[in-house]
């Protein structure tokens, strides 16, 4: 896949300094698809140009193809594609959006034939399966940083943990592709997110944090299966050292909340 995803990077550079590039020579077609979200002429261009990849390639053809901008039912293998996850964050040039894709032999997120890749095409960030890693020293007595969604965090979500934990920070980023690219490489301890996901939006992230020892759960329960389009609840992606010990927390706030309601 290296060779097409270079291929991918070449083409969609070029389309992004036509848009957005010091000497742009157009703007950023937007339109609204049927759920009333934002698809713009890049998510097109991408799920295109990848489809084409995915179609040309020896062992991933027999794949079915399943976009965000073009999807029926989800069977296995499948390559799984959220051309642009953070459309809002590209139409505002803002650099925190990400192209995420996953090609999963089954729906088990820690098969090993799994690959994927995600790709910031601002700032040229890219990580995929095929990037070693290696991981930090303890971290126990630092500060544990969590990344989520910009929204939520404006809306003050997260306002408790930050007061009964002096040792957790949290970071609001866009795009869940993108916050999960950076928890696969290390720049943060987990990220949580509590607005329903679709499995474009998270199956690359998911496979790479798994690779490197990150597990997602919902709800406090273990996922280990992506065969779902759509996921609801607390989604965490982290570390056992952290996970339980976060699920714990949210639990009791909410509890506390439905206490205080009555």
């Amino acid at each position: 896949m290296k060779n097409a995803q270079t291929e991918v990077i070449l083409e969609l550079t070029k389309k992004m300094n036509f848009l957005f590039g010091p000497n742009a020579i157009k703007t950023l077609d937007v339109n609204l698809k049927s759920d009333n979200s934002a698809v713009t002429e890049i998510d097109l261009f991408v799920s295109n140009l990848i489809k084409e990849k995915i179609l040309n390639h020896s062992v991933y053809k027999s794949y079915s193809f399943f976009s965000e901008e073009e999807y029926d039912q989800l069977t296995f293998p499948s390559a799984i594609l959220d051309p642009i996850d953070g459309t809002r964050e590209l139409i505002k040039g803002r650099p925190e959006c990400a192209v995420s894709l996953a090609l999963m032999k089954t729906s088990e997120i820690a098969a090993p034939e799994n690959y994927a890749w995600i790709y910031n095409p601002f700032s040229g960030f890219s990580l995929d399966s095929s990037i070693p890693f290696v991981p930090s020293s303890n971290k126990s007595q630092q500060k544990i940083l969590g990344m989520v969604s910009r929204s939520e965090f404006e809306k003050g979500y997260f306002n408790f943990l930050l007061d009964i934990d002096p040792k957790i920070e949290i970071t609001p980023r866009g795009s869940i592709a993108f916050k999960l690219a950076l928890l696969a490489s290390g720049a943060c301890d987990f990220v949580l997110s509590l607005s329903p996901k679709n499995i474009w939006d998270i199956a690359a992230g998911s496979v790479l944090c798994s690779a490197r020892g990150i597990k997602l759960y919902q709800n406090g329960v273990e996922i280990k299966n992506l065969n779902e389009i759509n996921m609801k609840g607390m989604l965490l992606w982290a570390p056992d050292q952290f996970a339980e010990d976060l699920w714990i927390k949210f639990k009791n706030e909410k509890e506390k909340r439905m206490s205080e309601s009555r």
